[in-house]
């Protein structure tokens, strides 16, 4: 590509659209990337022409603007017919691969991104992408994406779908996560995963495919999660993540294909465990935000906001260690204020959304203390022309805030989710 056009493609495209597409994206490195009919939008035309008018609505790039100037140079190549350059200066340029962005999505700065109010953006730590390895005194297992009856690699039918597998619970009734994290095996098909714990009248060696999403009667708990985006999960030294009782592990993995063709894949999630003694807290994940997006209307066009509380109704300290905001391609901010019982109010938690780097955040430990509220608001902007309601696609939204905190289980309220979660609060 002519150097002006690939110094943008790869600043501003390649998070998801690089040597290694992820969440579903085609891959946009080479000239005659940009050549070939599209798979999925409308595969009566070239990409490069999808690109313009995707470009144009501002659906691309997804979570992000782009800036004028560069908006006007690509959309001139674009409108040229995206031909490749025959100026020798623009040879190095040709076959951008977007060094420096791992597989994933985040760039890896050393040391950790440190954000408003000192939150850490546990992506940008090194080693963050790698697959697990235990370390001493840990014990890993996997849990991998496979064929139904087969240990073979499953085939990803081509489009948007959602799938379950259920395994055997591994470990032992006292022992934690420490850490989880996934050895991906072919990421351009792979959108997000969820690792619940289940009493679905299942077998181990279950799969259950085209699922709806929801896990409604299954007594489902979250206990991690990945998106486009993000990294692997560990815990603070003094801080293991609990594991609830149930028979079976149920991973829900949203795969979207758009190569036009089946795909195989046999990636593998990962978890690590130690006995519930080594460490001094045991904390869980709980979901804030909303589901409530206006009704069945869903939200308007323009800008959105939705702010739900969630109360410490215990008799004791809650304390918050993170955050994993999560919305799909409309949201733009996540934050969470804490409201103590006397009316002071204070912003534990305030950052910009981008669908393509869906990360966890270290906060400061904050106290939660009987009486007081925890007020979280994600925020829209719906220039979808239509409007959005909730749901599981990424073209419909979320607003979940998922909190880790300690003790497991105590900020949770039990209020109602659609996709069948007990470990709640809003």
């Amino acid at each position: 590509m002519p150097c002006d056009v690939a110094n943008v493609v790869v600043n501003n495209c390649h998070k998801c659209h690089g040597a290694e597409p992820i969440g579903g994206a085609i891959r946009l490195v080479t000239p005659d990337d940009w050549q070939k009919q599209s798979p999925l939008f409308d595969p009566t035309k070239k990409v490069y022409e999808v690109a313009r008018v995707r470009l144009a609505d501002g659906t691309m790039p997804q979570g992000s603007v782009l800036a004028a100037e560069d908006l006007a140079t690509l959309d001139g190549w674009l409108a040229a017919g995206a031909q490749a350059s025959t100026d020798p200066a623009d040879a190095s340029c040709g076959s951008a691969a977007g060094d420096g962005v791992i597989a994933g999505g985040g760039a890896d700065t050393t040391p950790a991104s440190v954000g408003p109010g000192g939150t850490i953006d546990v992506c940008s730590k090194p080693g963050a992408y790698d697959p697990l390895v235990a370390e001493p005194g840990e014990t890993c297992y996997e849990f991998p994406v496979h064929a139904p009856n087969s240990d073979g690699p499953f085939t990803v039918p081509n489009g948007e779908s959602y799938h379950e597998w259920y395994y055997a619970v591994p470990w032992g009734p006292n022992d934690v996560w420490t850490r989880y994290g996934a050895d991906f095996d072919n990421l351009p098909v792979l959108h997000h995963y969820l690792i619940f714990t289940s009493q679905a009248g299942r077998s181990p060696g279950d799969v259950a495919q085209n699922v709806a999403g929801t896990t409604l009667g299954t007594s489902a708990t979250l206990i991690g999660g990945w998106a486009v985006g993000g990294c692997s999960t560990r815990m603070p030294d003094d801080v293991g993540g609990q594991l609830p009782p149930a028979p079976l592990i149920m991973i829900q993995w949203h795969l979207y294909n758009t190569t036009g063709a089946p795909a195989l894949d046999n990636s593998k999630v990962q978890m690590c465990t130690v006995p519930a003694d080594q460490r001094e807290n045991i904390a869980g994940i709980t979901f804030l935000g909303t589901e409530n997006f206006n009704s069945v209307f869903g939200m308007p066009a323009g800008e959105n906001h939705f702010t739900t509380k969630c109360q410490n109704t215990t008799s004791a300290p809650i304390t918050v260690i993170g955050f994993t905001p999560h919305m799909h391609l409309i949201g733009t901010n996540m934050k969470t204020d804490l409201k103590r019982a006397d009316g002071t109010v204070t912003t534990i938690f305030d950052q910009p959304f981008q669908f393509d780097y869906q990360v966890g955040y270290e906060i400061p430990p904050a106290v939660v203390n009987p009486g007081d509220t925890l007020e979280t608001t994600c925020s829209f902007f719906n220039d979808t022309g239509r409007n959005v309601a909730f749901g599981e696609s990424t073209e419909t939204e979320m607003c979940y805030q998922f909190a880790l905190s300690y003790p497991a289980g105590a900020l949770d309220n039990g209020a109602l989710s659609l996709i069948g979660a007990l470990n709640t609060c809003w």
